[in-house]
Formats: C-alpha cells, sequence, structure tokens
C-alpha cells in the first residue's frame, strides 16, 4: 500500500513537543533526526535548551534515540553529549535500521515516534514503518538547497494542515448534534 508522507503531526521546533504530549499518545521511544532537527547543520555541540529538553524527556520516562542519516562522528558525539543512543547512517526512508531497532528494544510501533525537518526521509520512514511522524520547521533554512526542499515539501504540509481542519470541523459538527 502507498504511503504519502504526510505527518501525524506538525510543530515548529522540537521545543514545541512537550513529554505530556507523547505520554498521551503512549510513546516511550523518540527516534530524533540530528541535522537541522536537533542543531543546525554547522552547530558542533547541543545546546543548553536541548539539553534541558532531552532531560524532560528522560525524566517522563520517553526514551530520546538520535536517529540520524548522518555520516562521520557527529551523531556519536551529540549522543554522547546528550547521554543518548544513536544510530548514524540509518538510510531514511529505508526502515530496516529503525524495525531492527524497534524489535531490538521489544517496542511496537504504535509506542514510538519520529521527528524531523524532513518530509521525504522522517516522516516518510515513519509512516512506512508505523510509527508517529512528526515533521518541525527546518532551524536553518538560509541554503538555497534546503529551501527549494522545504519548497518540495509543502504540499504534504498543507495536506496536514487541511486534515487538521477538517477534524476540528467534524469535532465541532458532532458537539452541537
Amino acid at each position: 500500500m502507498l504511503k504519502l508522507p504526510i505527518p501525524d503531526l506538525m510543530l515548529g521546533n522540537i521545543f514545541d513537543l512537550k513529554p505530556n504530549r507523547l505520554k498521551k499518545m503512549g510513546v516511550a521511544l523518540l527516534l530524533m533526526d540530528l541535522d537541522n532537527t536537533l542543531a543546525a547543520y554547522n552547530c558542533d555541540s547541543p545546546s543548553v535548551p536541548l539539553r534541558n529538553w532531552i532531560d524532560s524527556l528522560k525524566k517522563a520516562g520517553i526514551e530520546p534515540f538520535i536517529f540520524s542519516n548522518s555520516h562521520g562522528d557527529r551523531a556519536e558525539n551529540f549522543a554522547r553529549a546528550l547521554n543518548v543512543d544513536f544510530i548514524n547512517k540509518a538510510r531514511k526512508p529505508e526502515t530496516k535500521k529503525l524495525t531492527e531497532l524497534l524489535e531490538k528494544k521489544g517496542i511496537s510501533p504504535s509506542k514510538a515516534a519520529i521527528i524531523g525537518d524532513q518530509v521525504y526521509t522522517d516522516v516518510l520512514c515513519g509512516k512506512i514503518a508505523g510509527v508517529t511522524a512528526i515533521a518541525i520547521r527546518p532551524i536553518d533554512l538560509s541554503n538555497p538547497l534546503y529551501f527549494l526542499r522545504f519548497a518540495l515539501e509543502t504540499p504534504f504540509r498543507y495536506a496536514y494542515k487541511r486534515r487538521l481542519r477538517m477534524t476540528k470541523k467534524k469535532e465541532k459538527s458532532s458537539v452541537k448534534h
């Protein structure tokens, strides 16, 4: 069956994702993209707000996990600094490493979520694997190629907003009856 990369949830940035919201959704494992999601491409270490956000996830009983397509040691350095596990070279949107991770941890897809800035990698990977797919706005769009990619993702981001409006309309009409 064809899976469209329409996010299940769309937010401005990672800090808009509160641990209590994830708990209500039943999420125990949060797979996090690194580049342009947790930090800008040119950032070498986690910021204090990022460290605090990661700590709040852990305190809520949610395991934060860096799941990155990056090569080299950047994902490992961030993971070490944040005291979280990681996979780099994840090859998103392929789901092999994601499903292997879920099996290894004994977590069903319904108890996992993935958050990232790219619809065609992060969101699509989540949709194919059956985990909650959360899209955020990229941290940095100054590179024309990043902006172009973001523009190409617009129809799927719009589809999420349209679906959200339709759901709210249905909820209002059911309350009136």
